[in-house]
């Protein structure tokens, strides 16, 4: 036995011997399967997204909710991102997405080990993983330099799915710090290796993404030059996909509706409404009834907007969707409002707080 060899020997002995007696429940002769194994922290008093999260609930309108939710989106993200599935997690502390006592020693315990195994692959896993955990914990500098390095690692190891995946990585960190400029460098860098790879789907997003932030810039010839010309053609004749049309026809009325277009809004938002009538998507249906009823608020059309509403309204509570009935009711103490019905708006803006309270209960 060589002393490379010996050293891993006396390191996973211990590994193994850590394992059984600090968690019998979980040893090797009867392990549980859990749902999933990940060194990010499912539940943690320091996640600062979720801090920040809390902060923003007592806020009482529709667009303050709005940041709150895109906010928890972001932390979902970063957790779906990790897709590190460590071989001995439970010496290092780490099980089912929390860490154990001896959090503080399971990043060296494990980059020590793949290193001396020689096994990159699972080296770059580990420093993505700690690069998501730290941007769950708001150390967002930290995050991307840790993200960059399983980015140098992937790039030797020729893994581009998994530097696309890196990438997807800093580009969200990115648009959640407000940081555009670098955001369209990571998804250029995504839409490099999509081209590259021959990925039409992963393509494709790279160009609604970029479409996306064109929009919020304020750059609408381009974002609708990109949708018209590479991302629709790309869903529609390329791969077939129907939501993923949906989602152009929708980017393309967003840019519409904010340049004032109310027409070409309300066509392609008609055109979406009618493709998820056609594939049976009732959130697909909901949405473009919420943005029809948007356009037609915005040119004074408040008897037709409140058509659209209730409609959506009826649908939200049919499914269940507890996010858009919560917009809606506030979109409908607006749109009361400005017919003049102020008893009705008054109802809808008591259920609006009331449904946003139970929404905010819910998702912490």
């Amino acid at each position: 036995m060589n002393f490379r060899s010996g050293i891993l020997l006396v390191f996973l002995s211990g590994f193994l011997a850590e394992a059984c007696s600090a968690n019998p429940e979980y040893g090797f002769s009867g392990i549980k399967k859990p749902g999933f194994w990940s060194v990010l922290r499912v539940n943690s008093e320091l996640d600062s997204i979720n801090s920040e999260l809390k902060s923003r609930s007592s806020y009482g309108d529709i667009h303050a909710l709005k940041n709150y939710l895109k906010a928890l989106q972001f932390r979902e993200q970063m957790k779906t991102s990790d897709t590190f599935i460590p071989v001995f997690p439970v010496s290092a502390g780490i099980f089912n997405g929390a860490l154990g006592t001896d959090s503080l020693s399971a990043f060296d315990q494990l980059i020590f080990l793949y290193r001396n195994l020689g096994d990159r692959n699972a080296e770059a896993g580990v420093l993505n993983s700690y690069g998501l955990s730290h941007a769950l914990n708001g150390k967002m500098d930290d995050a991307v330099r840790l993200i960059n390095e399983a980015i140098s690692l992937n790039l030797e190891i020729n893994n581009k799915a998994a530097v696309s995946n890196n990438y997807l990585s800093l580009l969200r960190i990115s648009r959640y710090r407000g940081n555009l400029s670098e955001a369209l460098k990571y998804n250029q860098a995504i839409m490099q290796i999509a081209l590259d790879t021959r990925n039409n789907r992963s393509l494709a997003e790279a160009y609604m993404t970029l479409a996306d932030i064109l929009t919020s810039q304020k750059n609408f010839k381009e974002a609708e030059s990109l949708v018209l010309k590479k991302a629709l053609p790309l869903y529609y004749y390329g791969l077939k996909d129907k939501p993923g049309t949906i989602k152009c026809y929708d980017q393309l009325a967003d840019t519409y509706h904010q340049q004032k277009k109310f027409s070409e809004a309300k066509w392609f938002y008609i055109q979406s409404n009618m493709l998820a009538r056609k594939i049976n998507s009732s959130l697909g249906i909901v949405n473009s009834l919420i943005n029809l009823a948007h356009v037609k608020m915005s040119i004074g059309d408040y008897q037709l907007a409140l058509s659209d509403y209730k409609e959506a309204e009826q649908l939200s509570v049919k499914n269940r969707y507890t996010t858009k009935l919560v917009e809606i009711k506030s979109d409908l103490a607006e749109v009361y409002t400005k017919l003049g019905n102020s008893g009705a708006a008054v109802s809808a803006f008591s259920e609006f707080r009331t449904l946003k309270d139970t929404l905010l209960r819910t998702v912490q």
